[in-house]
């Protein structure tokens, strides 16, 4: 289904594997409230949200009247909207770029108010039966060794700390020396600039939840985000990474990140983790934190390491390194992550596409790079499209 009424549907990235072609039905609109379920809406009043991502990342701009096929599902952001998956029949609300809508419920009050939508239909097939997006997973394929690559988390404070930029720097500097890294978000809300940065910073694969059938993880139990995050990791080791580099969304007391960071078994499968934050009391808290539950925090990072004063007042406050993001860049966190257990201690090599191998480069100038827009006080900037 591309065009209703000789207008052309648009469809934003939280469909991306969406089979188009057995969309060719629209029933009428009910109350709905499963995540994922696949609507048809059209914009009644531009709000917060003036474009949509499409599903390489291109921001499509919305003008009123516009249709688009919705992935209903919930929104958990300190500093935009609380929403919920909830399709009551008339209007709902924009609640993500990625095209992840529902209702707000409440908002940052610095926020603007929500684009405000009206529900066409429930997407479905040929038989009438209604289309979502947990139909359309990445499909898995068997890893091709047995050996689990190293894994890091990148954790932080909340949103907008660093987590991205520092997983993005932990990529390139792997990738500088030589190491064959893949990249996951397991958690958070369907957006596709995420999952790009970390791809141009040099990963193999990015996966994030969108390809494990949902639109955001705000709500799934402590199964489901076992299963997302075991359907992501099963489909990078196709990749054979060396590194598989995570980053979760939020902040560590999150509820959703808080069920995984607890778990038993995912905290046997994390070799190493870092943690960004705002300031040193912050990553005093988290990393303590963090310790207490059995991770090894091998850097503190984020907005606080962009002069020397956070960053020692981070490493005196928490006895842990605090790095820059030029540091980072630069390599200084390569040594600790070849140490950690069964990590690949060495690289001669550097990959570029998949299976293409080149003699490694000299040392680039990494505080080209942090300066060039990637540093650790683009964290707000960047988190303001989504």
């Amino acid at each position: 289904m591309e065009t209703i009424d000789n207008a052309r549907i648009k469809w934003p990235y939280v469909t991306h594997l969406v089979d188009r072609a057995r969309a060719v039905r629209v029933l009428p609109p009910v109350e709905e409230t499963r995540p994922g379920a696949l609507l048809l809406a059209r914009v009644v009043t531009i709000g917060r949200h003036k474009d949509l991502e499409t599903p390489d990342g291109r921001r499509m701009a919305l003008f009123a009247g516009d249709v688009f096929v919705a992935a209903l599902g919930h929104r958990y952001a300190t500093d935009q909207f609380e929403g919920r998956a909830y399709c009551s029949g008339t209007f709902g609300h924009i609640v993500g770029i990625g095209g992840v809508c529902g209702e707000v419920v409440s908002m940052n009050s610095r926020m603007t108010e929500p684009t405000v939508i009206e529900w066409l239909g429930r997407l479905a097939d040929a038989d009438g039966t209604p289309l979502e997006l947990g139909q359309f997973p990445l499909a898995v394929a068997a890893p091709r060794g047995a050996k689990r690559p190293t894994t890091i988390l990148s954790l932080g404070a909340s949103m907008n700390s660093g987590k991205t930029t520092t997983a993005a720097q932990l990529i390139r500097s792997l990738t500088i020396a030589g190491h064959r890294v893949a990249a996951a978000k397991i958690t958070g809300t369907a957006c596709r600039k995420d999952p790009n940065f970390l791809f141009d910073a040099g990963a193999l694969a990015v996966l994030d939840f969108t390809h494990a059938g949902w639109p955001s993880t705000a709500g799934c139990s402590l199964e489901e985000l076992r299963a997302v995050s075991t359907h992501i990791r099963t489909a990078l080791a196709a990749h054979d990474p060396e590194f598989v580099v995570i980053e979760i969304a939020d902040g560590i007391v999150q509820r959703e990140t808080a069920l995984l960071l607890a778990d038993e078994a995912f905290r046997a499968s994390i070799d190493g983790v870092t943690f960004a934050g705002p300031d040193a009391l912050s990553c005093e808290a988290g990393v303590r934190r963090l310790r207490e539950l059995g991770y090894h925090v091998i850097g503190a990072a984020g907005m606080v390491a962009n002069g020397v004063l956070g960053i020692a007042e981070v490493e005196q406050a928490s006895d842990v390194r605090c790095y820059s993001g030029e540091m980072i860049l630069a390599g200084a966190l390569v040594p600790a992550l070849r140490a950690l257990p069964d990590a690949p201690r060495g690289g001669g090599i550097v990959v570029g596409t998949i299976g293409e191998r080149r003699p490694a480069p000299r040392p680039i100038a990494a505080q080209a790079v942090a300066r060039a827009g990637h540093n650790d006080a683009a964290g707000p900037a960047r988190s303001a499209a989504r």
